[in-house]
């Protein structure tokens, strides 16, 4: 398909491997040359975009191998054809789920991708699928979800936040929702609503809350003030969740439940002490920080949370402080009884070691 806006032409490429149907679409001036490529998930800075998103039957059902496989072609048949200067604009930068080793730059060009890029460098097909699909990260809960709302269209973004029911602090919660409390973990040490999540608003709030939460489950959404709700009500909405939210309301004032607070020389001293848990990705673990650590990633944490031994209390901790305030309460919750503390961004002192 070809579309010429005022001298330039846009000309789309058939470009499967990240899903059967991915595309690339070319610019060209209005000398018929080639100026830059939009790769959207088929090539990133630095990586490709990863093949085994669409296994679940729900999303097509297509095995790993064969899209990788597609993407081989597509690269070496198509991308790596073009004009070295070709300038690269693929759909997302660094911290995206697509890919497991995207650069922080944000394009590139043909040349410099060929030069660094570990998928572009001359290898077999076979080689190709080996390194494509080794360690990748986990696939948040919400990636079929997306699949199937992009396929059958999403409804009008604004009208769907507004569509959020707004409660009134005080309101009476059903017990069986999860409560997603956004606050900071030290307000959510402090003083909670009895079985909240602590899912903190961040740049990556979206990704969490579709990693934790199925894309069939009701939540509620709890902030301190309304534009921190209005927030994240948006960034629940950017995956496509808004519906699932039955309502959002501000912090009331009373907040009767606590989490205790890490004594950090009992755990440099005695970590023996503690049933340590860690929820970090499996790629990220693979250097453990402690010894004898349960590794329970947070994405599979609600489902394993009863693997937790109740003998000891419980330590828990991610790479940098951000998802172990969610697998604290996470445990918290499954747990009664038995103290639960999240080591937060205190991590570091041990990462560093």
């Amino acid at each position: 398909d070809r579309l010429r806006l005022g001298t330039v032409e846009l000309h789309a490429l058939n470009t499967p491997g990240h899903s059967p149907d991915s595309i690339s679409v070319l610019l060209l001036d209005e000398a018929a040359q080639t100026r830059a490529v939009f790769t959207g998930d088929t090539l990133f800075v630095g990586d490709v975009g990863r093949p085994d998103l669409r296994e679940d039957a729900a999303t097509g059902g297509h095995a790993r191998a064969t899209l990788a496989a597609q993407l081989y072609q597509s690269t070496r048949q198509k991308l790596m054809a073009l004009p070295g200067t070709t300038k690269v604009y693929p759909a997302h930068g660094p911290g995206s789920l697509c890919g497991k080793t995207t650069s922080p730059e944000l394009d590139s060009t043909i040349a410099k991708e060929l030069a660094t890029n570990y998928a572009l460098q001359p290898m077999s097909e076979a080689e190709f699928i080996a390194a494509l699909l080794a360690d990748q990260s986990f696939v948040p809960k919400y990636f079929g979800h997306d699949v199937q709302l992009n396929k059958r269209g999403a409804p009008n973004f604004e009208d769907s936040i507004r569509a959020v029911p707004r409660l009134n602090s005080v309101a009476v919660l059903v017990p069986e929702v999860l409560l997603l409390d956004t606050r900071p973990a030290a307000r959510f040490r402090a003083g909670h609503l009895p079985g909240a999540i602590n899912l903190l608003d961040g740049g990556k709030f979206e990704t969490w809350l579709g990693s934790i939460v199925g894309p069939g489950e009701k939540f509620y959404l709890l902030a301190d003030t309304q534009i921190q709700l209005d927030a994240v009500i948006r960034k629940a909405a950017k995956i496509g969740y808004e519906g699932n939210i039955k309502g959002a309301l501000l912090a009331p004032a009373s907040l009767p439940a606590t989490s205790p607070s890490v004594d950090m020389a009992e755990v440099h001293a005695h970590p023996e002490r503690f049933t340590i848990v860690d929820i970090r990705n499996r790629t990220e673990a693979q250097k453990p920080l402690f010894a004898n650590t349960l590794l329970l990633p947070l994405p599979e944490l609600r489902e394993r949370v009863g693997e937790i031994p109740a003998d000891k209390p419980v330590l828990v901790h991610c790479a940098g402080g951000y998802r172990s305030a969610a697998g604290a309460s996470i445990i918290q919750n499954a747990l009664p009884g038995v103290p639960v503390f999240d080591l937060g961004e205190a991590v570091a002192e041990f990462a560093a070691g």
